[in-house]
């Protein structure tokens, strides 16, 4: 890695600079080209419409009650910009593309600091023409503008902890606090400010200044905390809900919902429940084991127990030993893989060496460790009440060995939508950083202390990621750590190469070739995609795949749906409906919104005890029969929804009620026309 730093001005250093121009050139065009000409996405629908509630009041105000404080800080610019003459589409498109391009500079000051100019330059330019970057680049939403936050709040953190400049800290506190206005995992970044004097002192007996830094970092915790979790769009003004409204039952969405954790059935069988006791006698015992050498430790002076041995041979500080202490508690909540995070975390932090594993005093932990494994697996092997009835032994023990991962949910939260969206990308960088977090942890001491804090904060972030509950199981939650997985990614790379071809100027070469020639092998590579990234074939994901276009950011010719309707309704006569967000921005004359109960979206967009839809304020009719009492005026009807939708819809009422009058080319959004009367029925 560090290799390049002899021959910083050779031909290999020059030619990857002239590569990254061209990638910057390439990566800048796809950002911008034809950046506000196509209309709103859904998602950048409602933030268009809170907007334009700013431009109306000064708040970003429902019409009928309640606030949309998401992305406020790209609210409140946006609206800057559209006073200054930009569109409702190209202002925050703007800025998620400028924020795209700020972030790429922290980038390069990340992979310069952990593994030198090269790592940085070759980071920037994958990330210049990566088409993820690209999409989400040239979306209107909170997702690019929060990765420039927490790339350039990552540069503020390595200074502070590792470096010790005093005149870090204000910018680092100061984005920590921008974060959470910019989106809600903003809340992750004041979490991370409690951070460094653990970093700094990994056995944990920290100074006074140290809990001071703490106590004035947990205050700021506190109000971002708030602003990040309440629910402040149902605040004021009466309930959103029908008084009658009953919740509808959960379907299963997914196969990994047909079992819980084994632990909740563990009261059911009494026996069992004694036998638990095992475990946990040897959990308590490794406790005690551990504290009992940091007691020794600190009676004969921790210089003195380490004097004639190695990292290895040091006792438990304070922070390993609740370390240890965490991890055992998550195995006996039969939780593993937070036992393995816990514990990979103390290697990557230094709070425990891997060869003190191995030491006297932490047999106990590993057979208390094991005892909970072996312990569970033979209790959900023998009991079904977990699982639903009729599994395959197979997919049963399929469910256990989720239900031992199951908190934080990575497995769902990030692995399989990244699996199942970019599964050749996903793997490669698994694999490498995996072998990272390994050399880190067993070679810490030929580990950049940059590099396993890098690491052990992608973990960090991973786990508060798969805990964090977000409404849909999508890759581009975890959009703002992707740079630093790549940085870490080529890392690796180029400590394989230095391992092959040392300190050499073949090694830096071998490094390029290899990570842009592996890159050009995934999914994030597609010059064809780049260069015709405003056609509307690719805007509208026309012809791509949906495994694909799960990757990113959904679109609709919400514009074409109402031209057409502007065309072709009497709107003296005729009556509108609405059931496709975002169709009501370009035509705001329709009378209804039609939503069912049963719509997974209908809680949060039911307002006024669900007489009003949310983002239009059009009158609502949430339910078939409220739909059927509007055919019966005897005007006609004209109806805009989801082409999804229409089986369903279909299904509800008489055969050739509706007509399908139009649908949009990517076949996304129909128009139904109906001059359904009383006596139809």
């Amino acid at each position: 890695m560090g290799a390049e730093r002899g021959y910083s001005r050779d031909w290999v250093l020059r030619t990857l600079a002239f590569l990254t121009g061209c990638c910057l050139i390439a990566g800048i065009f796809a950002r911008f080209d034809g950046l506000g000409r196509w209309p709103l996405t859904v998602d950048e629908y409602y933030l268009a419409q809170s907007v334009q509630n700013i431009l109306r009041e000064g708040l970003p105000r429902y019409a009928c009650g309640g606030l949309y404080v998401r992305g406020l800080a790209l609210q409140y610019t946006s609206v800057l910009l559209q006073y200054a003459g930009l569109s409702a589409e190209l202002a925050p498109r703007l800025i998620a593309a400028l924020c795209s391009l700020i972030a790429l500079p922290a980038v390069y000051l990340l992979g310069r600091r952990a593994g030198g100019r090269n790592i940085g330059l070759l980071a920037v330019a994958i990330l210049a023409i990566s088409v993820w970057e690209a999409e989400v680049a040239r979306f209107g939403r909170m997702y690019a503008p929060f990765q420039a936050v927490f790339l350039w709040y990552m540069v503020c953190f390595l200074s502070y902890t590792l470096d010790r400049r005093r005149r870090a800290l204000v910018p680092m506190l100061v984005l920590s606090a921008l974060g959470v206005l910019v989106w809600e995992g903003g809340v992750f970044l004041a979490l991370a400010n409690l951070l460094p004097p653990f970093i700094r002192t990994p056995s944990g007996r920290l100074e006074s200044r140290d809990w001071k830094y703490l106590a004035g970092c947990a205050l700021l915790v506190l109000p971002i905390y708030w602003f990040a979790t309440a629910d402040l769009r149902t605040r004021g003004g009466e309930p959103t809900l029908p008084d009658d409204y009953r919740e509808p039952t959960a379907a299963l969405i997914s196969r990994l919902d047909s079992a819980n954790m084994p632990l909740a059935t563990l009261h059911l069988h009494p026996l069992w429940a004694l036998a638990a006791l095992l475990p946990v006698l040897l959990a308590l015992y490794a406790v005690v084991r551990l504290a009992r050498a940091y007691a020794a430790s600190q009676s004969m002076g921790a210089a003195a127990a380490a004097a004639a041995g190695s990292p290895a041979d040091e006792p438990p500080g304070p922070l390993a030993l609740l370390g240890c202490s965490a991890a055992l508690g998550c195995a006996l909540m039969q939780q593993f893989g937070l036992t393995i995070a816990i514990v990979l975390l103390m290697g990557l932090l230094c709070v425990l060496d891997w060869r003190a594993l191995f030491r006297g005093h932490m047999w106990p932990f590993h057979a208390a460790i094991l005892a909970s494994l072996l312990f569970w697996c033979a209790f959900a092997l023998s009991t079904p009440e977990w699982h639903v009835p009729g599994l395959t032994g197979l997919r049963a023990d399929f469910l256990l060995a989720y239900q031992f991962v199951r908190f934080p949910d990575v497995v769902r939260q990030i692995a399989a939508p990244w699996a199942h969206s970019v599964p050749v990308l996903s793997t490669a960088l698994f694999v490498l950083i995996g072998a990272a977090c390994i050399h880190a942890c067993l070679l810490s001491n030929r580990t950049q202390s940059a590099e396993r804090v890098l690491l052990a904060l992608l973990v960090i972030f991973v786990l508060a990621a798969g805990g964090s509950h977000p409404p849909r199981q999508e890759t581009r939650y975890v959009f703002f750590l992707y740079p630093l997985a790549i940085l870490l990614a080529v890392l690796c790379v180029a400590r394989i190469a230095h391992e092959i071809f040392g300190s050499t100027r073949f090694a830096a070469a071998a490094t390029v070739l290899l990570v842009l020639g592996g890159f050009a092998l995934t999914e994030d590579f597609r010059p064809r995609h780049l260069w015709n990234i405003d056609t509307e074939a690719v805007t509208f994901r026309i012809g791509m795949s949906p495994r694909e276009a799960a990757h990113y950011q959904e679109r609709s010719d919400t514009r074409s749906a109402a031209r057409w309707l502007a065309a072709h309704v009497d709107r003296s006569h005729d009556m509108v409906i609405n059931s496709f967000p975002g169709v009501d921005f370009y035509y705001p004359h329709a009378n209804f919104y039609y939503m069912e109960e049963t719509d997974p979206r209908f809680e949060s967009w039911s307002c006024r005890r669900g007489r009003f839809e949310r983002w239009s304020n059009l009158p609502l009719l949430h339910s078939a029969a409220a739909l059927r009492s509007e055919l019966a005026s005897g005007r006609r009807v004209w109806l805009v929804l989801e082409s999804s939708r229409l089986a369903q819809l279909e299904a509800s009422f008489p055969a050739g009620t509706w007509q399908l009058e139009w649908s949009s080319r990517e076949h996304d959004i129909a128009i139904l026309s109906s001059h359904e009367t009383p006596s139809t029925h």
